[in-house]
């Protein structure tokens, strides 16, 4: 119960990892608002977070559209008094090499993966900043790192997380002297319900290129964003940290 009776919203809560955290983060006691597109999803999540004997809050908005978003982090901070911890979790990657890329499709990852990481971190700063206290952890992604390799084509994904890294270092700055920390996790490829897709052929290629020859368990990543969003972690600020296996050494 590391996190007892703290205030916490999770973006992309209705997905497959957002679910995960969401649910780690109400067994360490925090009380945990969700915010996503998918409504029924999130109702899932919100029975799950509930189930931990603490506080669970629905909020539906399209995280690109930056006044939704606005509108539903204050319902949250009017019904809780304020936010502890954000887990900006919500994005995802399309697939298009860069000589055949719309500009739809680029338009369309950069608000999914970064302009949503602004939109809901710009809602809820001024909240932490008067309380002089918080936590901001941003999913990033080790394609930001190593460029994607994983998965050829994901190059404006890249770029959409390389703008999340750069907008966690410099956040961290910025905000460090108000006892807010701004961290970022960058995860490789993760073993959610989508890997079982994979063909034995892709399955043993993605391994090749993994150390330790093991995908990401979701649950190791939301441990994690639980230790960073911990009181021991109150001096760890501007970190970008890895969870690829050793993909990026």
């Amino acid at each position: 119960m590391r996190l007892q009776g703290k205030r916490a919203i999770v973006t992309g809560a209705a997905g497959a990892l957002g679910r995960v955290i969401a649910e780690t983060l109400a067994a360490e006691g925090a009380d945990v608002a969700g915010l996503d597109l998918n409504a029924a999803g999130l109702e899932e999540t919100a029975e799950l977070v509930r189930s931990h004997g603490v506080r669970a809050y629905s909020a539906t908005a399209d995280l690109t559209d930056f006044d939704a978003v606005q509108d539903a982090v204050a319902g949250v901070v009017a019904e809780w008094g304020g936010i502890d911890i954000l887990l900006n979790g919500a994005g995802g990657g399309a697939v298009s090499f860069f000589h055949e890329m719309t500009a739809e499709t680029w338009n369309t990852q950069i608000a999914r993966n970064l302009d949503s990481v602004f939109n809901v971190t710009r809602a809820v700063l001024p909240s932490m900043l008067q309380q002089k206290s918080g936590r901001i952890i941003n999913i990033a992604s080790i394609a930001a790192v190593s460029g994607g390799r994983l998965v050829r084509g994901a190059t404006a994904y890249a770029a959409a997380k390389a703008g999340v890294v750069g907008l966690t270092k410099a956040l961290a700055i910025e905000v460090a002297e108000s006892g807010i920390t701004v961290n970022a996790l960058a995860p490789g490829a993760q073993a959610t319900p989508g890997r079982d897709n994979d063909t034995p052929e892709r399955r043993e290629a993605l391994l090749d290129q993994i150390p330790t020859r093991l995908l990401g368990e979701p649950q190791h990543l939301a441990q994690t964003v639980v230790f960073l969003a911990a009181p021991e972690a109150v001096n760890i600020t501007g970190l970008i940290l890895p969870l690829d296996g050793g993909h990026s050494i």
